[in-house]
């Protein structure tokens, strides 16, 4: 059975139902990957949903169910549509967790929705941001120039390492294991904790406006 996907792209999710879905089923459905992926979606600013076998009615009542969980405005009735439209994209989005042997890697920033069990990998040439656990190996900047800086952030660490350019460290601090920024600073990997405001800041590093 096809299953509802969202497609990302800068302020906007575009809401793909499928078009052999039964409405009753989706509109459950569609409240389970709300809730599921409500960290990242409560970033963004609008939403689309893409149907073509729903009627009018049925496909604004599951605006509504989107609407209920998350302050995102349909796409039709923004006033800017062709800055949504035309905004570029400037991350590569995973959504689920990462098992032992699975890799990611990526020439944009990337953003994980998602674990990282031990051994999986992350890479990336610019940064890195995981809403979730981290016991793997996640190197950014790993295409580094002198004057590029990058960034690994972690909402809840648990043993993993981290490489940003040719500087490496395996973080076991238990200390402050929860949102954290790994960044390069004279040649070595400095840790800090960041508050809430400061994660919206790097989220606007890599592309994502909040609301």
């Amino acid at each position: 059975m096809e299953k509802i996907k969202l497609n990302i792209s800068g302020n906007l999710v575009g809401i793909k139902i499928p078009s052999t879905a039964v409405f009753e089923v989706i509109e459950i459905d569609l409240k389970s990957i709300v809730i599921k992926n409500y960290k990242l979606l409560k970033t963004l600013k609008f939403y689309k949903i893409i149907n073509s076998n729903f009627s009018e009615s049925e496909v604004l009542q599951l605006g509504k169910i989107v609407e209920a969980t998350l302050n995102l405005k349909p796409l039709e009735k923004s006033e800017k549509l062709s800055n949504v439209a035309e905004k570029k994209i400037e991350y590569k989005f995973h959504y689920g967790n990462l098992r032992s042997g699975e890799k990611i890697n990526s020439e944009t920033n990337v953003v994980i929705l998602g674990n990282l069990n031990p051994g999986s990998y992350v890479q990336s040439k610019k940064n890195i941001f995981v809403y979730g656990k981290a016991h793997g190996t996640l190197h950014a900047g790993c295409d580094m120039s002198k004057n590029q800086t990058s960034f690994v952030y972690i909402e809840e660490a648990q043993f993993p390492k981290v490489r940003i350019g040719e500087a490496q460290l395996m973080y076991d601090d238990k200390k402050i294991d929860k949102n954290i920024m790994f960044e390069k600073k004279m040649g070595k990997i400095a840790v800090k904790k960041v508050d809430k405001n400061q994660r919206k800041e790097l989220l606007k590093k890599i592309g994502i406006d909040l609301i």
